[in-house]
């Protein structure tokens, strides 16, 4: 057994504003003036345990100088790396401040369940697994989804692992897929995602287009009258207003994970 210095946890948040579907979307007036990248670390820094490690990851491009803006802003750790090597940014930032195990958060993902999120770093710090993440009943991890409600835990030395074993490009933009992909290579841990979830195909909730970004204002603030993000009060609009799925199902069809 190595000693207990192998336990740091942290949370790393991916961000750029060099996308191609729609630019700038983390820094877009969203909700209250505020952009969702401001939104979701806002909600993550009130969520997580005080001295928990919060960091984003954003690229050396000046495109993204906004982004260290919005993170400095939010009381939020920086780290710049490859725009096109995201493993190798997650590996760079986990060094840079100690961390042997991060949570990894995609921040076009607005409705992203905190209580969720908690229980992940609560998995990750206890166990031994080399991943954690929610999962359909199928076995497909949320990260393969359209569905944005959840983030995915893992061990830095599985990152780094993964770095030795592939130059495929692929797996270094999609930094855990080589992972969930080799089971017989790493250890995982899955929670299977809520039933009502579960059974419906049709929600799309990652933010990469114009269109995404106009339902998902208006379902974000439909939300917040309701009390605050939670996946429980956005099942409850997303199920009172029928169209919202019809307008999720054309951006599946349109945008595959």
């Amino acid at each position: 057994m190595t000693a207990m210095n192998d336990n740091k946890c942290g949370i790393i948040i991916q961000a750029r504003t060099g996308s191609t579907r729609l630019p700038r979307k983390m820094a877009l007036p969203f909700y209250e003036g505020k952009g969702i990248l401001q939104l979701l670390l806002e909600r993550i820094r009130a969520a997580v345990p005080e001295g928990t490690e919060v960091v984003v990851a954003t690229t050396d491009a000046t495109g993204d100088d906004v982004i260290c803006d919005i993170a400095r802003d939010c009381g939020c750790r920086i780290f710049r790396g490859s725009e096109e090597d995201v493993l190798s940014r997650f590996i760079g930032a986990a060094g840079h401040y100690g961390l042997d195990r991060v949570l990894r958060i995609c921040a076009d993902n607005p409705f992203l369940d905190m209580d969720c999120m908690l229980n992940i770093l609560r998995l990750l710090s206890d166990g031994v697994a080399d991943y954690y993440a929610y999962s359909t009943s199928a076995g497909l991890p949320s990260m393969k989804t359209h569905y944005g409600f959840w983030c995915e835990g893992v061990r830095v030395d599985a990152l780094r692992r993964v770095a030795g074993l592939t130059s495929e490009k692929l797996y270094h933009e999609h930094v855990t897929n080589y992972i969930y992909a080799h089971p017989e290579i790493f250890s995982l841990s899955f929670t299977q995602i809520p039933p009502q979830v579960d059974s419906n195909r049709r929600i799309r909730l990652t933010l990469d287009t114009a269109e995404d970004f106009a339902m998902q204002q208006q379902i974000y603030a439909r939300v917040m009258q309701l009390g605050g993000i939670s996946t429980d009060r956005v099942m409850q609009v997303l199920e009172s207003d029928p169209a919202y799925y019809e307008r999720m199902e054309q951006q599946i069809k349109s945008n595959s994970k």
